[in-house]
């Protein structure tokens, strides 16, 4: 080394070359400053030296100095060397001394002759892990285990970590560092907290090596500190169920000594617990809340989200400690990231936290930041809006506006959870799921079955139907090999029902993954599914009985809108599955109390669809019926009207006449036709009720469709109730609604005219001739009402007729005795003797043997054998005579 005098020989010497007044060193010197050149002369360089700060030149000798050696004092020759302690070489001379002021720096120079320390120096001077993991693999035969260790935490922390995942050396590094944490005589514990830090920022899952680290961990578990307590805790946090039993000795030791820890250890280890879904430590979740709470205002905005985050994720709600953070909060929420804010929100919705002040300061502070939030911050700020209910219109529009910036960025369950949180809160506008619908396209390939079915979910919730994605979505659920949970079909199925999705491909796979999956399903579950193929009108019989075996098991758990949904699917399906009627009959009866008015409707309306009597579900219906009568909805009215009349319960409907005829006004043309029918085939009148149905129905005469004038007719005509100014217009409906009439319609409405003795010329012209069109569709039952009808409006048409008798000697197997009497009747009637004989060959033999010989039926039928036997000479068999008696036929049986 150089000595003084060389130094300020050299100082001298090339200040007085430089014309410049301050500079630097020659670039062989370690370090210093130039004087400035006065009259030519250098200044001396110990003058420069004593202008210093203490301590920031050491002079070092191979003598000892005393305190005022050299730059500080009086000139020193034995002063050999002056050097910054931050600039000292890797390698220098051992055996340099100085004042005791600056042993600590001595010693920290002597310490560079170490070759474990030098190699370490080289380690810090690296900074990519491509880079630490070249120099360990050329150099890990020279690494002592603080090499290792360092080696291996640099890579943990360096940004680049991430691409050397995959690379073997990797895993070689880690073992080699764990081999030799099992030299107790050399580790400390704080090389093995490094050490678990590291694999676990790694994610390095190896189980022989975390095995053996998890032996290390719990022979040194009483020497951590506490702060390297929290390390290897967070470190083993990754590990999984490979150190289950390292973890929970290690929360056990931490609980022992949460006095000692900082805030960031307290939070780590929430996390950590959190991470790993630890279950049991109930009691260091409250200890570390009480600790959290005293030392609050010392943790930072990251620990406390994390704190927040923590307890959310373990579902444990503490208002005390969530209370005390949001206090915290709203004073600093200038020093919150985006990241902080979202994952204390979520924290927030997760916990139901109620407290208006501080979600609506979490909103604006999130406002403030949001162009600068990740794809999955937005999501996470959506859900728990959504969460917790709360419909921030502006904040909504502006993440809207910033989504259409990123959607590109948005990851399927950041595209998914957007998507549920917009129809949750009823703000996904057209704009917004076309948006989600186009990213989607983009990424389903990387969709799981809960991806889609949550997607769907959002979409039918909003009634937005796309097309194109829906058959993505079904080929990509077709074609997916990733499991299909419970949850996910039932969600599918429903949105399907709510779309009108009908891809045959797509349901059938999915009532073949609940036939498999039957014993995974909740109530909750079979429930949707069987609403959903009820209103898909897909029956699926096996479906259903597997969904009744498995049903007991969840007795006393549906809940109503389970058991309305249940019922109201089987309905749609026209289902009568003997053992599920049978348990929900059960289960609804006693709990009718506690089902809303809408459950309360459509449960009766499957039991009425299916003609389900059970005596316990209708005596305890008509009862809760009878108390919650004055709150009934107009709509739920008239399903109960339609239900009880099928229920053959009459006396109800009498009591909620009053109800029914207060609501007419508010109810549309369906509603009009069904209490009507109702009324009608109970046979409850009430003269009154029906005017203002008619009147109603003349308001609304251009909404009447088929069915609705086909019932209200008969309704009126089964009561004998001649409205002619509301037959007039309904006259007219009918010739609009000709083209559209079905059979059975035809065949009702001509009954109805006919009993009420309506002459409509015009109109019963245009349905016979549109019966002509449809004579081979009519069951036997329509065919007598037609020529009941036609006898009863003296509508001769001889042709029809023949064609009408003709269907009936087909169906005449099928027959009741009144049937055959009406068709037998009105042939009689109208005259047509050679078509009234041919009928009576085919029919008198079937009436024989079923016909009871008394009653309507068997009077008209005998009589006209016996005047068609007397006007051509024919014999018949010879019943006993009768004669006939005035009689109306039901067109309903």
């Amino acid at each position: 080394m150089a000595s003084f005098d060389a130094f300020e020989r050299g100082f001298a010497k090339a200040s007085l070359a430089q014309d410049s007044s301050v500079g630097g060193l020659p670039g062989n010197m370690c370090g210093g400053c130039r004087g400035r050149v006065k009259d030519g002369v250098g200044v001396p360089f110990t003058n420069l030296l004593q202008l210093l700060p203490n301590k920031e030149w050491v002079p070092f000798g191979h003598e000892a100095l005393s305190v005022e050696s050299g730059a500080f004092g009086t000139r020193n020759p034995n002063v050999q060397f002056y050097l910054k302690p931050s600039l000292m070489p890797i390698c220098g001379s051992v055996d340099l001394k100085t004042h005791v002021l600056y042993q600590k720096d001595l010693a920290f120079l002597k310490k560079d002759g170490q070759h474990e320390v030098r190699i370490n120096k080289e380690i810090s001077s690296i900074w990519t892990a491509k880079e630490l993991l070249n120099f360990a693999h050329a150099r890990s035969t020279e690494f002592d285990l603080a090499n290792v260790v360092t080696v291996l935490h640099r890579i943990a922390k360096s940004a680049d970590r991430w691409q050397m995942k995959r690379d073997a050396r990797l895993g070689k590094i880690v073992a080699q560092a764990v081999d030799v944490l099992g030299e107790d005589g050399r580790t400390t514990p704080r090389d093995i907290a490094k050490t678990q830090w590291a694999i676990g920022r790694l994610h390095v899952q190896d189980a022989p090596v975390q095995e053996k680290l998890n032996r290390a961990i719990a022979r040194r578990m009483s020497e951590f500190e506490a702060q390297g307590l929290s390390n290897v805790i967070w470190g083993l946090a990754f590990a999984e169920q490979d150190a289950a039993c390292a973890m929970r000795l290690a929360l056990l030791e931490f609980h022992q000594r949460i006095g000692e820890c900082d805030p960031q250890a307290l939070s780590n280890v929430a996390w950590s617990i959190a991470k790993s879904l630890a279950a049991g430590h109930e009691p260091l979740l409250l200890a570390l809340s009480s600790a959290s709470i005293a030392r609050v205002k010392k943790f930072d905005p990251q620990g406390l989200a994390n704190l927040s985050w923590s307890f959310a994720t373990l579902q444990q709600h503490d208002p005390v400690l969530f209370a005390r953070v949001g206090e915290t909060f709203l004073s600093s929420s200038s020093t919150w990231e985006p990241q902080h804010i979202a994952n204390f929100l979520w924290s927030c919705a997760r916990c139901q936290v109620e407290s208006p002040p501080l979600l609506a300061g979490l909103c604006a502070a999130s406002s403030c930041s949001l162009d600068t939030w990740t794809c999955q911050g937005l999501a996470n700020l959506a859900w728990s809006l959504a969460k917790l209910e709360r419909a921030e219109n502006s904040l909504l529009e502006r993440i809207i506006t910033v989504l259409a910036r990123k959607i590109r960025r948005c990851s399927p369950q950041n595209t998914v959870n957007l998507a549920w949180s917009f129809a949750k809160l009823l703000a996904a506008t057209s704009a917004v799921l076309e948006l989600l619908a186009s990213q989607t396209t983009r990424t389903l390939a990387e969709f799981s079955p809960q991806h889609c079915s949550n997607l769907s979910w959002a979409f039918a919730t909003m009634s937005h139907m796309q097309e194109p994605l829906m058959m993505m979505i079904s080929r990509h659920m077709l074609e997916c090999k990733e499991e299909c949970h419970a949850q996910d079909i039932a969600s599918l199925l429903w949105s399907c029902a709510k779309l009108a999705w009908q891809d045959q491909a797509l349901l059938k796979h999915l009532c073949a993954s609940c036939i498999v999956k039957v014993e995974s399903f909740s109530a909750q579950h079979m429930a949707m599914c069987t609403w959903a193929l009820g209103c898909l009108t897909l029956p699926q019989q096996e479906l259903m009985h597997s969904f009744a075996r498995q049903l007991p098991r969840s007795r006393g758990e549906i809940g109503t809108q389970g058991i309305s949904n249940l019922a109201h699917g089987l309905g749609k399906q026209a289902l009568r599955d003997e053992d599920f009627l049978d348990f929900l009959s059960q289960e609804a009866s006693g709990s009718f109390a506690l089902f809303t008015n809408q459950e309360f409707a459509m449960t009766l309306w499957a039991f009425a669809k299916l003609h389900f009597l059970s005596p316990p579900l209708v005596a305890g219906a008509c009862q809760e019926c009878l108390e919650r009568r004055p709150h009934l909805l107009p709509q739920d009215l008239v399903v109960l009207s339609w239900a009880f009349a099928r229920l053959d319960v009459g006396w109800i409907l009498s009591a909620m006449s009053a109800e029914v005829q207060k609501s007419i006004p508010e109810l549309g043309p369906q509603d009009l036709a069904n209490v009507s029918w109702a009324f009608a085939a109970a046979q409850v009148e009430d003269a009154p009720m029906m005017s203002s149905i008619a009147q109603e129905a003349r308001r609304q005469i251009l909404e009447l469709e088929v069915q609705d004038v086909s019932n209200i007719s008969w309704a009126f005509a089964k009561f004998g109730l001649r409205d002619a100014h509301f037959f007039e217009v309904l006259a007219e409906r009918v010739s609009a609604l000709v083209g559209c009439l079905l059979p059975q319609n035809l065949s009702i409405l001509c009954w109805s005219f006919a009993k009420l003795e309506l002459q409509k010329p015009k109109l019963i012209t245009c349905i016979m001739q549109e019966c002509w069109k449809h004579v081979d569709q009519f069951d036997s039952q329509g065919v007598s009402n037609l020529i009941w009808s036609l006898a009863v409006l003296a509508y001769d048409s001889p042709s029809l007729c023949q064609r009408l008798s003709q269907r009936a000697i087909c169906l005449v197997h099928e027959m009741t005795a009144q049937e055959m009497a009406n068709i037998a009747w009105g042939l009689h009637v109208l005259q047509h003797g050679n078509t009234l004989q041919c009928f009576l060959q085919h029919s008198i033999g079937p009436f024989s043997r079923m016909a009871v010989r008394d009653g309507a039926a068997w009077v008209d039928f005998v009589n006209v054998c016996l005047e068609a036997q007397e006007a051509s000479g024919t014999q018949w068999p010879r019943p006993c005579y009768v004669h006939r008696s005035c009689w109306t036929p039901d067109p309903l049986g």
